[in-house]
């Protein structure tokens, strides 16, 4: 009797623990600029006025967009975050090989907010390297005649101290992370020419 006791009691612990847990808020991304799930705003586009255009693929060329950075707030991140990094990637680039547009890292803890133009200005943040080595914000920009692209933005809540050394790719700062990521937020938004 005494062992079916504990057991009971033991249970009841683990299903206390476990209802706390869910009951806890989880971290979460949201955008006064890009609406989840929908079409991203041209303002927010890429704009290759301001960059060479591809050698490789003349097409590319010219972007409508303004290139401004969209506002993102996060909120609820765990005990223990130190940093934040934010990610953003186009799914569908590169015949789904993908492009990354943004790396952002070394954000301090204390920070819930970019503001429009934060990413595109290097404010408040330590740039990476995106595919074209551009250490801030690149807008969308399919080439000319591809369908809508699918784009991510993740912000990460990490334990790592906000040292990191700039220039980092993707691939690199996810290498670094490994092993330090605590929770993390995304929201996407589509992009295409022949609607913008």
């Amino acid at each position: 009797m005494g062992g079916i006791r504990t057991l009971a009691l033991g249970l009841v612990a683990c299903l206390t623990v476990a209802q706390a847990a869910w009951a806890a808020p989880w971290m979460t991304l949201t955008s006064t600029s890009i609406k989840d799930g929908a079409r991203i705003p041209v303002r927010f586009g890429g704009d290759d006025q301001k960059r060479a255009c591809s050698p490789r693929n003349p097409a590319i060329c010219p972007c409508p967009g303004k290139n401004v950075s969209p506002q993102l707030a996060w909120h609820d991140a765990p005990a223990g975050t130190r940093s934040f990094a934010i990610l953003m990637y186009d799914v569908d680039g590169q015949y789904g090989a993908g492009v990354s547009h943004w790396v952002a890292y070394n954000i301090a803890a204390t920070t819930t907010e970019l503001k429009e133009g934060d990413g595109t200005a290097g404010t408040g943040f330590t740039g990476g390297a995106g595919t074209r080595s551009n250490p801030n914000y690149i807008g969308p920009c399919p080439p000319q005649g591809d369908g809508p692209h699918h784009y991510l933005i993740t912000v990460m809540a990490t334990d790592l101290e906000p040292t990191l050394a700039p220039g980092l790719t993707r691939d690199q700062f996810l290498a670094a992370a490994k092993g330090h990521l605590l929770s993390s937020a995304t929201l996407g938004g589509l992009f295409a020419r022949e609607y913008n």
